[in-house]
């Protein structure tokens, strides 16, 4: 009887590691799906918030000269929070026809002892004279006096590499948004 009982124990463990050999490649194939999914939605989730953060910022700047730099500044500070960021495109342009400027997020692009530094390609901020390059549709140019006032859009471009490349290599997540600019009535 002892032995039936042993060999009884024996063909249970087999079972148990021939089921353990089924659910687990399972079992780890859905956590890194999991996983791999929830960054891909955070940056997905990122862009549309940067797109959002540049219109309302260009929005609220107008026709200030370094409406796009700010602008540019607005969709930074979302990617940096996000972590990532790196050869992000973010477009400048006006909705009711035609021009627009596209930039490249590239942090650190040889200036990193320089208060302020200029992260994007080609750089929009007109207080660097021998780096500025003027916008396609000039922020000085933009039409902020009541009741119609232009309207201005941000379109941001991330690459999002995926972790594991199970599912994909690359993915590109792009959202644009554009605000209306707010009048300037209390001019100083």
């Amino acid at each position: 009887m002892n032995k039936s009982v042993n060999k009884h124990k024996r063909g249970e463990s087999g079972a148990t590691l021939v089921e353990a050999a089924l659910v687990y490649p399972l079992l780890f194939l859905a956590i890194f799906a999991v996983v791999e999914f929830g960054f891909a939605f955070k940056d997905w989730l990122s862009v549309g918030h940067a797109a959002r953060e540049g219109a309302g910022a260009g929005a609220t700047f107008g026709n200030d000269p370094s409406a796009d730099m700010l602008i540019l500044r607005g969709v930074e500070g979302t990617l940096d929070l996000a972590a990532i960021g790196v050869g992000t495109r973010a477009r400048v342009f006006n909705p009711n026809g035609g021009s627009s400027t596209t930039y490249t997020y590239t942090p650190g692009s040889g200036c990193t002892d320089i208060p302020g530094c200029c992260d994007w390609t080609p750089c929009p901020d007109p207080f660097r004279p021998n780096s500025y390059v003027v916008p396609s549709w000039n922020p000085v140019s933009r039409d902020i006096s009541a009741p119609f006032t232009d309207r201005i859009g941000v379109e941001v471009q991330f690459t999002h590499v995926w972790l594991t490349n199970l599912f994909f290599g690359t993915s590109d997540f792009t959202t644009a948004t554009d605000y209306q600019i707010e009048p300037q009535v209390f001019d100083p």
